[in-house]
């Protein structure tokens, strides 16, 4: 397949997403980097077209308080607004009830788009981004007992929730609702019901969601009491992943990660996640070869997915590459093109391809794609690491100074990161060159 946008070319199917193009009866398809980018940018434009209402709403009121067409605008930005503030309660629902459960809480995210910032609160993540416009809480059960009523439960509380508002709303306004209906509360209780309302029943309509890349509550409700045993066993393992996720992206604490990668294995030694997750902390540890040998344990097992695959061929590839052994940079190109070829809009894949590269020596192209990559990986940990694969590859093409700058930039970026050894190593080196 071939995205419409920025043409990059996959035969993996589940990359891309092929929709109706507006206002036409012709479709587009769009990878996801481009289908993300596109429904951001139009997000954007909506919440500063409401903004841009509003504020001429405000002021044709302040001109003219009986203005029909500013009560209109008005009443348009305060039903956003609400719409806006109705997702926190609803995703805090969620959150409450499944600590209230016993399943552990990662985090509670609100928005789409760029992180604006964070908090944490009782090993809880409170996450807002910068399109207010949906929400998610990350969620985990710790253990297979009423694993389907608690599962229910989690997953109606936000319904709940909004529920509950809408129903003290029209409790706290009975007389003016008996007497004169709808159009009797105050316009900004009004205001307040229809958003909780319009939230409770977008939730409740079961369909997958290409905006949080999964199921919308409703659909999430339907699901549960349909759980084999085997999607109970995924879903208690995936905790432990989450959680050395957390260990070591929050934390910074890899010992700690490591540790729970090992309770998960002794529970679900098989998982593929949890075996990934271990390989990638070794990989942190400069257990090269121990990473390596996981991935390509995992490589030879059964893969039922598409899209692990190409990660742990990146995976193996990216092992390889620090390794440093030239019998294994074929291995490594073989691998990393695959992965490349299947996944090309994911940014540590292209950091790879990148870094083979570099380590084959075809240092043009290696740094070209080592700074999209870098422009890309969200974290400062993978930036770090590309900032470190650039220096080297800027130090072997006998430009010191460049190659200066990036790491400068990675030890700003992560002043821990395991290759800033080896990059000053290969500066020592380029110097006693010259």
């Amino acid at each position: 397949m071939k995205c419409d946008a920025c043409g990059i070319e996959s035969d993996f199917k589940a990359g891309f997403i092929n929709e109706r193009k507006s206002f036409s009866k012709s479709r587009r398809t769009l990878c996801a980097n481009c289908w993300r980018r596109r429904h951001h940018t139009f997000e954007g434009w909506n919440q500063v077209s409401i903004l841009a209402a509003g504020i001429v709403g405000y002021v044709l009121f302040w001109l003219d308080p009986s203005s029909v067409v500013g009560r209109f605008l008005t009443t348009f930005f305060l039903l956003n607004i609400f719409l806006i503030l109705s997702i926190v309660p609803h995703e805090l629902g969620h959150a409450i009830a499944a600590r209230l459960v016993g399943w552990r809480v990662f985090a509670v995210v609100i928005g789409l788009g760029k992180q604006v910032f964070k908090f944490r609160v009782a090993e809880i993540i409170y996450s807002f981004h910068w399109l207010p416009v949906a929400g998610v809480t990350r969620v985990a059960p710790t253990d297979a007992r009423w694993f389907r009523v608690k599962r229910f439960i989690v997953f109606s509380a936000g319904l709940v929730v909004n529920a509950a508002i809408a129903g003290i709303i029209l409790l706290i306004w009975s007389e003016a609702w008996h007497d004169f209906g709808f159009w009797g509360l105050p316009r900004l209780a009004r205001l307040c019901l229809w958003a909780n309302l319009y939230i409770l029943v977008f939730n409740l309509w079961p369909r997958q969601s290409k905006a949080l890349g999964m199921a919308t509550d409703g659909k999430q409700l339907l699901k549960t009491f349909s759980k084999k045993k085997e999607d109970i066993d995924k879903l208690l393992a995936a905790r432990f992943v989450l959680e050395a996720m957390v260990r070591r992206d929050e934390y910074k604490d890899s010992a700690g990660a490591l540790d729970w990668c090992r309770k998960g294995l002794a529970a679900f030694p098989s998982n593929v996640h949890l075996l990934n997750m271990t390989g990638v902390l070794c990989l942190d540890g400069g257990d090269y070869r121990g990473a390596r040998q996981i991935f390509c344990q995992l490589l030879s097992g059964e893969v039922d997915q598409k899209g692990i695959r190409f990660v742990i061929l990146n995976n193996i590839a990216y092992t390889d590459a620090l390794l440093g052994d030239t019998e294994l940079l074929s291995e490594a190109d073989e691998y990393s093109k695959e992965a490349y070829a299947g996944a090309p809009w994911v940014p540590f894949i292209v950091g790879t391809r990148g870094t083979v590269l570099v380590a084959m020596g075809q240092l043009e192209p290696g740094i070209k794609m080592l700074k999209e990559a870098l422009e890309k990986v969200p974290l400062p940990r993978n930036k770090a690491e590309n900032a470190c694969h650039l220096a080297m590859a800027h130090f072997r093409l006998g430009k010191p100074e460049e190659a200066g700058k990036y790491l400068k930039l990675a030890k700003q970026l992560d002043a821990e990161c395991r290759l800033i050894k080896r990059t000053e190593a290969e500066q020592q080196k380029n110097e006693a060159v010259t």
